[in-house]
């Protein structure tokens, strides 16, 4: 009498992994299935755009089931899906970041009387200034922080308890990044 094979809803995601890495398509499938909202939640908060989120999900499935060679400890799949999504709209936000930036107001605040030409250009140079620091931090510690912090909306603990260090860590990385910026800033304006 041949033991039947549970059913996928019932397989664990270590398993389920093991099977998609010898080409399983269903116990992917399953993965999708179980990891489809989590990830979408997580990119929403990201994004703020269901369009934008619904891409970069399925973007992040595709490199994962490309790439899941890359996952070192079957169990914990999850965290790496996870990785892999943060990964991607680093990636997105420094594509972003890089482009130029216009003189041109936004079309809502057009037709309104504002700053001058000035404040305008000013603001633009800030704008620009704090685009170029943030691209220019490092892979790192500090730049983690910063897109957990203020891309992905997370508060101190949570980011803290991510990295494993404590909350003060944290508030150190974010002081720091935010006295540069607003130095950068400043000299901006006094060269004015």
């Amino acid at each position: 009498m041949s033991r039947r094979a549970p059913p996928l809803d019932q397989v664990s995601d270590e398993a389920l992994v093991a099977r998609s890495r010898r080409g399983d398509r269903a116990a992917f499938g399953e993965l999708v299935r179980r990891f489809q909202r989590p990830l979408m939640a997580r990119a929403l908060r990201m994004t703020g755009s269901i369009e934008d989120a619904d891409d970069l999900v399925q973007e992040t499935f595709l490199r994962g089931w490309k790439r899941l060679d890359g996952v070192r400890d079957d169990a914990r799949f999850g965290p790496w899906l996870f990785r892999v999504l943060e990964n991607l709209a680093a990636d997105r936000g420094r594509r972003l970041v890089r482009q130029p930036l216009t003189d041109e107001p936004p079309p809502e605040t057009a037709a309104s009387p504002g700053p001058g030409p000035e404040d305008a250009l000013l603001a633009r140079e800030v704008r620009e200034a704090v685009a170029r620091r943030l691209a220019s931090l490092p892979d790192g510690r500090r730049r983690e922080v910063f897109r957990m912090r203020y891309v992905e909306g997370l508060p101190l603990q949570e980011i803290a308890h991510r990295l494993g260090v404590h909350t003060g860590t944290i508030k150190v990385h974010l002081h720091r990044l935010t006295r540069d910026l607003r130095r950068e800033v400043r000299e901006l304006e006094l060269g004015r």
